[in-house]
This record gives C-alpha cells, sequence and structure tokens, in this order.
C-alpha cells in the first residue's frame, strides 16, 4: 500500500517541478513510510512520485516508480493485486514474463501492460489500486482506479498542468493550488454527508471514477477533453449476473458463497508483513476472522474498540466471538472524551468535509491495530451485497404491490402533510415561535422535504429523497442546485429490479465508494495501516448480484445467506442480535463538551467568513436541534463538520 503522485507538463519538466512533485509525495507519507521515489522524463514533462508501504517483496526490487524491461512504461502504483501470481504464471506460460527482479505485484502489472495493454491487465487483476502509467511511446499519462474505488486518486487541471495525487492534503501543496471552495459540492455534502465523485470540495480538482482510465495527452490538458475509458463497468456487471440468475436452492447457495468467500480471504491473506482483521463481534467481521482462522495455522490477530458506555459497545460480543475462534485478540477501551478530542483533527485526515461520524472510531481501531499489524481484512462491504441495511427493506415495503397501492399510500401521506401545513400559516401568521420543539419555517421545510419525497416516479428515487440528511440541502448554500447522484436515473431506469435491488446497488456504486470506502482508506492509512476488503472480491460481487431477494434474505432475514455462513463457523447465539451503527455519539457531544465549539462554528462572525452556508437557515436548525428537535441531528452535524472544514482548509 503506498501513496502516488506526479505533474504532467508538457511544455516539459524542470527541476523546480521535481521539487513540486517531492513536496506533493511527502505530503503522503503516513501512506507509505517504508520508502520514496521519484522519476522524471525532463523532455516529456512528466514527474512521477511514489511513497512505500512495503507488503509483498518488502526488497528494493519491489522498489516504485518502476520501469517496465522494454523501457516503454513507467508505473507508480498504489494496491495490492491478489491474483498476481496466477497472472505471474500466465504470462510465463506465454512466454511474455521478463527476467523477474523480485516478486513484486507491481512486476507483474508492468509485464502484464506490456503484453495485454492497460485495460485487459486491469480486467484480468484482482485487486485494488490506483495508478499512474506513463507511456514514452505514445507520450501520454494513464491514471487509473479499481473497480469499486477501495484507492482513492485525485486530479487537479493547473493552467496547462496536471497535478494528480492520493489525496487532496497532497495536491494543497502545489505552488499554484488556489482552493476555491466547490459550493456545489458542499451542498452535496449537506444532501449525503460526503461528496460523490467527480466532485471534489475544490473547483478544478477531480476524483478519479471508479473502474476507470483517463488519458491524457499533450493535446487533452482539460477535464473535458480527457479520454475516459471504462475498462469495468457495474451496470453491465449487474445486467449480466441477473441475466444469469443463480437458479439453485438456498442450501446450494449458502456452499457457493462459502466457497467464494474463502477463496477471496485466503487470497487477501499473502503478505510478507504482519496482518490480522478487525473484529466487532457482528455478522460481517465475525464472517471474516471466522475464515481467515480456519485457513491459519497460528491465531489470527483481531482488533476490537470498545466504550465504556454500554450503549455503543460491542467489545464483549467481539471477544466472546474470537474465544470461540481462537484468534489472538486484542481489545482496548476508550472513553468517549478521548474519541470527541480528535474531533477537530479530522479536517486534517479527510481534507474535504466528511461527515460520517464512524471516521472517528474507525480512526482510532486502525491505530490501535498499526500497533501490531501492517494489514488489515475488515467485513466492509457485506450490507450493499447482501441487503444487510433496514433501509432497503423499509424501500421495498413502500414500493411493493401494485401501483395504484403505492400512489395510495403516497397520498396517505400527503393527507397527513397537509393536515400539519395548516398548523404551519397560523403559526408564521400570529408570530409564534415554535409549534412543539420546531419553529413554523423548519416545519415548512420538513413538510416540502415530505411532499418531494413521494412525489417520485421510482424506489430508487424515493430511496435517494429518503436517505438523504436533508432533502433541500441546496437552500443551505446559496447559489447551487438540487442535484442528485449521477448514477440515480441510471439506475432507475433498470426494468426487472425489485425494489431492493435497485436501493441496493445504488448504495453500491454510490455509498459504498464515496463514504465507506473513503472513510476506512483515510482513517488506516493516516497510521500506514493496509486494509483489504474480502467481501469486494470480483466473483463475490458478481455472485451477490445474481441472487434473486428469497436467497440474499434467506429465512426472511437482512443478510440471510451470510448468516447462513457464519453459522457454519459461529454459533448464532454469539452474533445474532440487531444490527449496531460504529458510530459516536454526535447529538450529544453537540450539545454538550462540544457545544462551545459549535457554537463558533455557527456564529455570525465565522458564517460571514467562511460564506458559504446561508447564517438563517444555519441558525433555524441549530436553534431547532437545541430546543429538543431530534430530527435535525445529522444535518446539525454535516453543518458543524463542514464549517470546521471550511474554517481549517478554505483558501489554503
Amino acid at each position: 500500500m503506498c501513496g502516488i503522485a506526479g505533474l504532467f507538463k508538457p511544455d516539459g519538466a524542470s527541476e523546480a517541478d521535481e521539487g513540486v512533485a517531492t513536496a506533493l509525495r511527502d505530503a503522503l507519507t503516513h501512506r507509505g513510510s517504508d520508502a520514496a521515489g521519484l522519476w522524471r522524463d525532463a523532455a516529456a514533462g512528466i514527474v512521477l512520485a511514489h511513497r512505500r508501504l512495503s507488503i509483498i517483496d518488502v526488497s528494493a526490487a519491489g522498489a516504485q516508480p518502476m520501469q517496465s524491461p522494454c523501457g516503454r512504461y513507467t508505473l507508480s502504483y498504489n494496491g495490492e493485486i491478489y491474483n498476481y501470481l496466477e497472472m505471474r504464471e500466465e504470462l510465463e506460460e506465454l512466454g511474455a514474463a521478463p527476467s523477474w527482479q523480485g516478486h513484486s505485484d507491481t512486476e507483474v502489472l508492468l509485464a502484464g501492460i506490456a503484453r495485454w495493454g492497460l485495460a485487459e491487465t486491469l480486467r484480468r487483476a484482482n485487486g485494488m489500486f490506483a495508478l499512474a502509467l506513463w507511456d514514452r511511446e505514445t507520450k501520454s499519462l494513464t491514471l487509473a482506479r479499481d473497480r469499486f474505488g477501495e484507492k482513492p486518486l485525485h486530479v487537479a487541471s493547473l493552467d496547462g498542468e496536471i497535478a494528480f495525487a492520493s489525496e487532496l492534503k497532497a495536491l494543497m501543496r502545489h505552488p499554484r493550488w488556489q482552493g476555491r471552495v466547490d459550493r456545489q459540492a458542499i451542498a452535496q455534502c449537506l444532501r449525503h454527508g460526503y461528496i460523490p465523485a467527480p466532485r471534489t470540495a475544490y473547483e478544478g480538482v477531480v476524483k478519479l471514477a471508479p473502474g476507470s482510465c483517463v488519458t491524457v495527452s499533450a493535446g487533452a490538458m482539460t477535464p473535458d477533453s480527457w479520454r475516459v475509458d471504462r475498462y469495468w463497468d457495474s451496470f453491465a456487471e449487474a445486467r449480466s449476473a441477473r441475466a444469469a440468475r443463480f437458479a439453485g436452492t438456498g442450501t446450494e447457495a449458502v456452499e457457493h458463497l462459502d466457497n467464494l468467500l474463502r477463496a477471496s480471504v485466503a487470497r487477501q491473506m499473502i503478505s510478507d508483513v504482519p496482518l490480522g482483521a478487525f473484529l466487532s463481534g457482528g455478522i460481517d467481521s465475525s464472517t471474516i476472522a471466522a475464515m481467515m482462522q480456519s485457513l491459519s495455522a497460528t491465531p489470527v490477530e483481531t482488533f476490537t474498540l470498545g466504550f465504556h458506555d454500554k450503549a455503543t459497545n460491542e467489545a464483549e460480543f467481539a471477544k466472546s466471538v474470537a474465544t470461540h475462534l481462537g484468534t489472538s485478540h486484542n481489545e482496548i477501551y476508550l472513553s468517549g472524551d478521548e474519541a470527541r478530542d480528535l474531533v477537530e483533527t479530522m479536517p486534517e485526515i479527510y481534507d474535504e468535509p466528511f461527515a460520517d461520524p464512524s471516521q472517528l472510531p474507525t480512526y482510532l481501531i486502525s491505530r490501535f491495530a498499526r500497533t501490531k499489524v501492517t494489514v488489515s481484512l475488515s467485513g466492509d462491504a457485506a450490507d450493499e451485497l447482501f441487503a444487510g441495511y433496514g433501509r432497503y427493506h423499509s424501500i421495498a415495503r413502500n414500493w411493493s404491490g401494485s401501483a395504484g397501492a403505492r400512489i395510495g399510500r403516497a397520498l396517505q401521506r400527503g393527507y397527513a402533510a397537509a393536515q400539519i401545513a395548516g398548523l404551519v400559516a397560523p403559526a408564521e401568521r400570529f408570530g409564534l415561535a415554535r409549534i412543539g420543539s420546531r419553529s413554523p419555517a423548519s416545519l415548512r421545510l420538513r413538510l416540502e422535504e415530505k411532499h418531494a419525497r413521494f412525489a417520485t416516479a421510482s424506489a430508487v428515487e424515493a430511496y435517494e429523497r429518503k436517505f438523504t440528511l436533508l432533502d433541500t440541502a441546496h437552500r443551505l448554500v446559496p447559489g447551487t442546485q438540487r442535484e442528485t447522484h449521477p448514477d440515480l436515473e441510471r439506475v432507475a431506469a433498470e426494468t426487472g429490479w425489485s425494489a431492493l435491488e435497485q436501493a441496493s446497488f445504488l448504495d453500491l456504486v454510490h455509498y459504498l465508494p464515496d463514504d465507506i470506502l473513503v472513510k476506512v482508506d483515510r482513517a488506516a492509512m493516516a497510521h500506514s495501516l493496509e486494509t483489504r476488503i474480502p467481501f469486494l472480491d470480483p466473483a463475490v460481487v458478481r455472485f451477490a448480484l445474481s441472487l434473486p431477494d428469497e436467497i440474499r434474505t434467506l429465512g426472511g432475514t437482512r443478510k440471510g445467506i451470510l448468516k447462513a455462513v457464519l453459522d457454519r463457523y459461529v454459533p448464532a447465539s454469539l452474533w445474532d442480535r440487531p444490527k449496531r451503527g460504529f458510530g459516536i455519539p454526535g447529538a450529544a457531544w453537540l450539545k454538550g463538551p462540544l457545544k462551545p465549539l459549535a457554537e463558533e462554528m455557527f456564529s455570525a462572525e465565522t458564517l460571514a467568513r467562511v460564506d458559504v452556508l446561508d447564517p438563517a437557515l444555519v441558525r433555524l436548525f441549530w436553534d431547532d436541534f437545541r430546543a429538543g428537535d431530534k430530527r435535525r441531528a445529522n444535518i446539525v452535524w454535516a453543518m458543524f463538520v463542514v464549517q470546521l472544514h471550511l474554517t481549517r482548509h478554505a483558501g489554503r
């Protein structure tokens, strides 16, 4: 696992540019603390930089940037290719293998590119990655990202120059960085809690889309002129998988998933450095830890973060699972104060507003795990693949049955909303400050959200509206428009998909890459810890996409098929309990110890200085929240995160 950065200036790269690339690279030292590399072709105007976290082939033979033996390609790469040994063997059988200098996956990638081309090599590769490839023959730079977006890559267009890096903090080191805030991106963050690709918080800077290759040449130096190729398309994969639906029994499906997951875990346990697993005691992490232990001749290192607050603590459940499996279990207990004190450091970790409160415990468990291991496997992505979130089932219930039934339910809600609306106008007319815990203005916004939520043509549109932080979030950022996810219409247009399939697939291409995977990558790599996600093995994903709803929810329960797999390794009595989030008591903190900081962030002076959010609406939501409106807690937390970030980074 590593950090990559670089520059492309077609008019030539000077020693000064090498110094800029070095500054970008060294802003990523936390991503690769073992070694640093730099390569420059001055005449071509390309500089590639690399920070290395040595995982496979820790010798100098794995150092980057790495050149192909033919001299055509130079690669700076971040990630792991889990099937690189199979690819290496195939190249040898074809007579296309070079004289190997070591046993790194980087060397195999380069040999594959020389034989098959980049796109075909990436289609063959099973792994997570972000890479920059210079082609000396075509004088072009190609940037690529893995299928699901596990590894990040940001690209900036700076006055005829391209700069790229694993994290935004590196690009902020560029002398021409301007840091102009993208107001529409901020509105998106307030809508979702994160900023979906391709946007970032800053104008002129984009996130590369998962599964894509972007090629930049001297004649194509702006984003609208880059050649973008999809070597892997999630929609095409889903259509193909559903065209070949799994038609076996539930028992056969459980057996097949067990085999696929074991194979994935086995591949992802390849490492030349110490390796372990996160273990919360829930279904997903327990499945991964159980399979790891069944494949290991020695106790696997497992890591759990516990809190003294019993309402949020799961450490006791994890310990029971670890004891049953026989892992070498490690747990650490932290107070809420210790976690809360990290809130102000999060803008430095995430570089743009990111309002998922589970970033804090993820950061802490990663820091703890790094004391013993360099690689940790996690159970992320199981909820999106196997319908684990309750919100999927909620939308499926509301959108099942005939169109008439759906319309009837929508009209009923509309009637109820109209009845409540009758309270709003009189309250405003007579100057009443509150109706219950809400101001009239806040209640009117809520009613508009309700009407918009059900005035929709498809289940996936209703899902996206219902499970945003605030459907009217754009009103908080003057000059912006309501904007849904770019893939929403594509998902809604898919015919023959159930409401459950539509909602979970939208999360697979939206929430998973832009929230969950961002959270895990930044939190772990802040401590030079590599994380791996066995559920995102392409074969596992394809199988999940092929399953009919009754198999995914085997036995009528969320993640029913996965529970049946886990039951083979761990008794249900140790893990069968209501799902808990890996979060923090953010609302309580905002009303308690974080209140002075929140008041500062929401003060007229700070709001005016940052000049992004609408002061009147911010104060309206903040006042309603303080008066007891619990339903505004998430949007208030998001506003707090946005303000905290903008006061730290804007104009930097």
